[in-house]
Parts: structure tokens; C-alpha cells; sequence
């Protein structure tokens, strides 16, 4: 009588061990779209000048040479509640110029379940930029703007940041 009654809890305690739903991919990334600052929409490049962003700090390189990048995903740092991108844009002809984004955000630990790996979401608190002047190297950074505050697996817009040209390239 023990046995019949004992083995289906065994069967259920084993099943329901196994059915633990850990998300596939747990890396939370940040994500920053690109829009002109003229039509509102979204980048679709500026034929002869490249984008490259980084953080402040390391030598991670986010987007890489990029000439159509419309968005780009970066990684926030766990401990700290302050990150510097760097949006370094190369010209063809050799020009270079740097705008510097400021990230500012809370982050906190989440856990899914003991046998899942643990993760660090974040909450955006301001977001800010420093642009070169145009005379530089005609893109530049025009303004920034805080869309979404939430960052965790959603891959989500969280920054816009609007860039400014000038019709040709000097």
C-alpha cells in the first residue's frame, strides 16, 4: 500500500525539480536608438562617416565601425550607478570627433530561482550628452532623451539619441 502511494510523489517531486523556466538568454543590455534631430526619424547612416561606442574605462566596443546603425545595445555596469559612453565618429578622410554620453541608474539584483543564474536589472535615473562642434566633423550629438527607465531582458528602447548634420561633409 506504501509503495502505490509512495512512487507517484516521487515521479512529481522529480518532474517538478526539472521545470524550472530560467530565461535562455539572462545578459541585460541597454538599448539606445538613433534618430536626426531634422526629420525625427530614425539614422539610417551618413555615407562617409563611421561610429564606434565604447565605455569609459575598458576596452568593450559595443558597435564597431558602424556606417548604417539605426540603434545599439551596451551593457551597464553592476556595481556602480554611473557609465560614460563613448560615441567616437571617424570620417573617411580622416577626421575623428568624440560625443560622450552619461548614464546615470540604480542597479538591482533579480532572481528567477535558486537554480537559475542571477542577473542585475537596472532603472535609468538621467541620461545626458556632450557633443562636438560641427565644424569638427559635420554629425554630432544634438540631444538625448530618457524613453524607457527599465532595463532588463526586453530588448526594448531605453535611449533615443538625436543627432544633428549639416548637409555635406566638409
Amino acid at each position: 500500500m506504501i509503495k502505490r502511494f509512495f512512487f507517484p510523489f516521487v515521479v512529481l517531486a522529480l518532474t517538478a525539480c526539472s521545470n524550472i523556466d530560467c530565461p535562455l538568454d539572462n545578459v541585460v543590455l541597454m538599448q539606445c536608438n538613433l534618430y536626426t534631430v531634422e526629420t525625427q526619424g530614425a539614422w539610417t547612416g551618413n555615407e562617409g562617416i563611421r561610429l564606434t561606442v565604447g565605455a569609459v574605462g575598458t576596452d568593450d566596443v559595443f558597435l564597431s565601425e558602424a556606417k548604417e546603425a539605426a540603434s545599439f545595445l551596451a551593457p551597464l555596469k553592476e556595481g556602480a550607478e554611473t557609465d560614460t559612453l563613448l560615441l567616437h565618429w571617424t570620417a573617411d578622410d580622416g577626421r575623428e570627433a568624440v560625443d560622450t554620453l552619461f548614464v546615470g541608474h540604480k542597479p538591482q539584483p533579480h532572481f528567477e530561482a535558486v537554480d537559475c543564474p542571477a542577473s542585475v536589472f537596472h532603472t535609468l535615473t538621467s541620461v545626458r550628452a556632450t557633443s562636438h562642434p560641427l565644424a569638427q566633423l559635420p554629425l554630432t550629438v544634438d540631444s538625448v532623451a530618457l524613453v524607457r527607465p527599465i532595463v532588463n531582458y526586453d530588448d526594448i528602447e531605453n535611449i533615443r539619441i538625436f543627432l544633428r548634420s549639416t548637409t555635406e561633409l566638409r
